[in-house]
């Protein structure tokens, strides 16, 4: 079983049990249906252990409808992080590193770029081919409010590529593949 697999078994475990946990907290909520309308019950004063047994029942169903909430984000923090990695134990995981290797070249180059024709001086946007994205417009406005001109992530970028490099280098060792 592969670690991807192992992954996807767990997040369908926790919905499973996340699926249970609901069911008992909306048995748990049902618990004192037949008195909901009561009234003279509900507000009559002093201890009356019915009423008590009622409320600790909804508090345990509150508690259990808790518990099923973060089953289900456990799940999809797991499914999430499943489509996005890179496991190597993947069958396309060689290619799949090469991939992302070359989109954060490209991207580091695109930033590099954008930071040489900001240092060129000013009205550098409109000498930018293609223009900026939304998003690196957004990036840029949350690097100027940090006091910062330009993109400063850029020594970030460049150890991912060497990570995914060293990985792919590592990878392709193991399985016995040559290196391009």
């Amino acid at each position: 079983m592969t670690y991807r697999e192992r992954r996807e078994a767990k997040a369908a475990r926790l919905r499973e049990w996340a699926e249970k946990r609901q069911q008992k907290a909306d048995a748990g909520f049902r618990v004192g249906e037949d008195l909901r309308g009561d009234t003279a019950f509900w507000t009559q004063p002093g201890r009356i252990p019915e009423r008590d047994r009622i409320h600790r029942a909804h508090e345990r169903a509150f508690e259990h409808a808790e518990k099923a909430q973060q089953m289900q984000a456990r799940a999809t923090g797991i499914e999430a992080q499943a489509a996005h990695a890179i496991y190597s134990d993947d069958e396309d995981a060689a290619e799949r590193l090469e991939v992302r290797i070359a989109e954060l070249e490209q991207e580091r180059d695109r930033k590099k770029y954008i930071n040489a024709e900001i240092r060129k001086g000013p009205r550098w946007s409109d000498r930018i081919s293609p223009p900026l994205t939304d998003t690196e417009r957004r990036e840029l406005e949350t690097w100027a409010s940090m006091g910062r001109l330009g993109f400063g992530d850029i020594s970030n970028i460049t150890a991912s590529i060497k990570h995914n490099r060293d990985r792919l280098a590592a990878l392709r060792a193991e399985r016995g593949t040559k290196t391009s």
